[in-house]
């Protein structure tokens, strides 16, 4: 800064109190960083801990107050000054030390574990590591907790002491029978229930002869003959073992979307299942679908699913009726709006919609977006092109009840046209058949003699 005086800087701290050695740690830590940035090495941030504050709290605290002094001369000063100065002095030197000291990793004790120098130099010196060596023990080694369990200990502890348990007769596991296999549960039942009955009543004649004496042994009961033993086996036969959970559901949700009479849609569903077999479950299920669980729900979906099914038959015979009427339907197709025309769409869409619906089937409504987008007739009509499906399908069904009722109000012409027909036919005279009088009786003679004078008079002539 171009400072070329001689500075002197006091700074006045209490004598055998806290400030001194706040200065000195202060100094201390200058040293210590200008060492470690010099070295290029980092050093640990050394927090001080609660021993070491108290210590410097309670530096010097007797002498301060025990102190009688309370007047400063001018004397005084100059000798505060020139102790001040001795104490710099004094800390110099000593931070020289501890620089010195810092350098070569010495401790207070001046045990120094980097100088390498010859050992037989000094006999007196200590073998550092012989002695860690000696006083060295190894780390406990490291073992699970183990978590102590009281039954477990007991249960063990009484297991040795107890008698052998008898052995068990091995029963016979019963199948799991789920109701959507259309097994004879209540047959199987009572065949398992009777074998059963029939081993455990034979295993308990066996130990109570050994261990008790009986006059009149009871008895174990008939076990399954030949015809029961062949009739549980083919009642397991007639059940669906092989349908589980997953495929029970592919049948429900294949019987809502085609209807339970289209066995090869509800077959290509049906994963891992040939056609013979979906519809023999088909039949089975037909037949005995009230022994479910949850019957009630399950028709009443599936019957959903074919009303669906039935409406979109209704709908595509209607558009079929309402384009039999046209010899080119694509442009001579005309539908009765009334008051339900909007301004949104033109009969050209209208048309082309009815039309297309009818090609690839009602539902496909993204392939009806798609044939929109694809046509060269409505390709800068963006109105159209930017619907979505659920607003062309919206569209659809409003101009299918157009169409409906105008079927309905052309059969109701066709019919009274048919009864007027009917009735003008029947209302006109019939003509008098051809040899009708040849069959009559022939007339009287008073009636002869009356037609032959009605001639008479007007012939003019006067007969004799």
């Amino acid at each position: 800064i171009g400072q070329k005086k001689e500075v002197q800087v006091f700074r006045f701290c209490t004598e055998n109190a806290i400030e001194a050695k706040v200065i000195e740690r202060a100094y201390k830590k200058l040293a210590l960083d200008a060492l470690v940035i010099q070295q290029g090495r980092l050093a640990e941030q050394k927090t001080v801990n609660k021993d070491e504050l108290l210590q410097m709290v309670r530096y010097g605290a007797e002498m301060v107050f025990s102190s009688k002094d309370s007047t400063i001369t001018d004397e005084d000063i100059d000798r505060i000054i020139a102790k001040g100065e001795e104490a710099t002095a004094e800390l110099d030197a000593k931070m020289k030390k501890f620089t010195e000291e810092a350098i070569q990793f010495k401790m207070d004790d001046n045990a120094d574990f980097y100088n390498f120098d010859d050992d037989s130099k000094d006999e007196n010196k200590f073998d550092f590591k012989k002695i860690v060596s000696e006083n060295w023990n190894d780390p406990p080694k490291r073992e699970r907790k183990r978590n102590y369990c009281e039954t477990e200990y007991f249960k063990q502890t009484l297991r040795q002491g107890a008698p052998a348990k008898p052995k068990e007769p091995r029963i016979p596991r019963m199948p799991q029978l789920h109701d959507f296999q259309f097994f004879n549960n209540q047959r199987l039942t009572e065949l398992y229930e009777k074998e059963v009955r029939h081993l455990m009543q034979t295993h308990q004649q066996t130990q109570m002869k050994d261990t008790i004496e009986v006059d009149e042994p009871q008895e174990a009961g008939d076990p399954l003959t030949a015809e029961e033993v062949e009739e549980k086996e083919q009642l397991l036969e007639e059940g669906f073992a092989t349908w589980g959970r997953r495929d029970f559901n592919a049948f429900i949700r294949a019987c809502e979307k085609y209807g339970r009479d289209d066995i090869k849609s509800i077959s290509s569903e049906m994963e891992g299942k040939t056609e013979e077999e979906v519809e023999r479950y088909a039949q089975v299920f037909k037949e005995r679908f009230m022994e479910l669980n949850d019957y009630d729900r399950i028709i009443k979906n599936i019957e959903k699913g074919e009303a669906r099914i039935s409406r979109k038959d209704e709908i595509m015979k209607a558009i079929g009726k309402k384009l039999d009427r046209y010899r080119n339907p694509w442009l001579e197709l005309k539908i009765q709006y009334g008051q339900n025309k909007g301004k949104l769409y033109n009969e050209d869409c209208d048309r082309f919609m009815i039309c297309m619906v009818h090609k690839v089937g009602y539902g496909n409504w993204e392939e009806l977006k798609t044939e929109f987008k694809t046509s060269s007739s409505f390709q800068f009509d963006w109105y159209v092109k930017s619907r979505s499906a659920q607003e062309l399908a919206r569209r659809c069904d409003t101009l299918i009840r157009l169409i409906e009722k105008e079927n309905q109000e052309y059969e109701e012409r066709e019919r009274q046209a048919r009864k007027q027909k009917k009735l003008a036919k029947s209302s006109t005279p019939s003509k008098r058949a051809p040899g009708r009088q040849s069959n009559e009786s022939p007339p009287s003679l008073k009636k002869r003699k009356q037609l032959s004078m009605d001639d008479f008079v007007s012939s003019g002539k006067r007969r004799k």
